[in-house]
């Protein structure tokens, strides 16, 4: 086992209610804020009154960008980052699913200079600091809550990319699942997909695995697993909901590594052409490819699979066992139902292979016909 390394430099505040530390956690950082959300509004759940009136009350002046998209696109960072240089602002508070809290990071970077986010990806552009981050998720999904990491699209030339940079740690991160309750059946459902994938992308391509690292990946599939299904019947269930909120920030946290584990997510790759493609959910896009991914990888990880599929489902059979679980919960879907074309199965395979070079890195060789390969299998 070789040497691990552990920087996790944000303050988790985790808990029903623990929203209301947000304006006291702010002030601590900035008396001016720019709150960040989606263009599906937080105004419609009364969350978005819920968070000013904190601010209001600790002392916090603050203005809102109410712009970010699924899948955010680069000119509306630039944008957002813009307003916050153009409007003295002092620290970026995240509200919102994985998409608004990617866009926050990358807006807290781009505002520390004038270069376009997309500056930063190709390494045209660089900056030692950002502005001052808080998240808080709305969505069990993303875990960008937990991490350095920002995706975000090029919409002009359709690449959906990954920034990762110290700077854009959030200094503090909120996460109350009572902000879940409101969400409709099938966000919840693909939010799952996203934790999952997470956890079960790193646990199978790993080469260097340890009972300890197993065991946290483990248990954390085993939670959504388990939860998902329960909370897609009663969406209201706070104790289910919060299973699934720590599953999700542990998943893509630091912590998921713990223990000497390893592995990449190269199935993320390969959806990231999708949705940076086609502007489809996430958690629809890995949910269509799982499956596939996992037999195409199978041959050279038969005991990881075994252990899948008797660790976490249960079972003998891994792949078998998720499968039926895709369908349990309503994700059994191929990527022609999501508008997918085959014709462009070649040009989305060059596309997952320049934006997420380390598919590369699947014990199973995923190159440009095996990629294709998939993508028609899953259609």
């Amino acid at each position: 086992m070789g040497i691990s390394r552990f920087y996790l430099p944000i303050r988790f505040i985790i808990g029903p209610d623990s929203l209301l530390q947000l304006g006291k956690e702010t002030a601590r950082l900035g008396k001016k804020a720019l709150l960040v959300t989606g263009s599906r509004s937080m105004r419609s759940t009364g969350t978005f009154d819920k968070v000013t009136h904190n601010l209001d009350d600790s002392g916090v002046k603050w203005i809102s960008f109410e712009k970010v998209e699924p899948n955010p696109r680069a000119s509306t960072i630039d944008e957002g980052a813009k307003f916050a240089r153009d409007n003295g602002v002092e620290v970026v508070i995240g509200l919102g699913g994985g998409s608004v809290m990617d866009a926050t990071k990358c807006l807290a970077l781009a505002a520390s200079g004038t270069d376009p986010i997309f500056a930063y990806y190709e390494n045209k552009a660089s900056s030692k600091t950002a502005l001052p981050i808080i998240l808080v998720p709305t969505v069990a999904a993303s875990g960008s809550e937990a991490n350095n990491g920002a995706v975000f699209t090029n919409w002009e030339i359709h690449e959906k990319v990954v920034i990762n940079h110290p700077a854009i740690y959030p200094r503090v991160s909120i996460v109350d699942p009572v902000l879940t309750l409101t969400l409709p059946a099938k966000t919840t459902a693909q939010g799952g997909v996203d934790i999952f994938c997470h956890l079960v992308e790193s646990y199978i391509t790993a080469g260097d695995t340890t009972l300890i690292n197993d065991s946290i990946r483990e248990s954390s599939m085993k939670t959504v697993v388990d939860a998902l299904p329960l909370v897609l019947k009663k969406l209201d269930d706070l104790d289910l909901r919060s299973r699934i909120s720590w599953a999700s920030t542990i998943a893509c946290s630091q912590f998921a590594g713990l223990g000497g584990g390893s592995g990449m997510m190269t199935l993320h790759g390969m959806e990231h052409a999708l949705s940076g493609e086609y502007d489809i959910t996430h958690g629809d896009g890995l949910a269509a490819l799982l499956i596939e991914w996992m037999k195409h990888t199978e041959p050279v990880r038969k005991d990881r699979f075994k252990q899948l599929g008797k660790n976490v489902f249960g079972e003998n059979d891994g792949i078998a066992a998720t499968e039926k679980w895709l369908k349990k919960i309503g994700m059994d879907i191929g990527l022609k139902g999501l508008g997918v074309k085959e014709a462009d199965f070649e040009k989305l395979a060059d596309n997952a292979l320049k934006t997420g070079f380390w598919v590369k890195l699947n014990p199973a060789t995923l190159d440009k016909d095996a990629i294709m390969a998939i993508y028609r299998k899953a259609y």
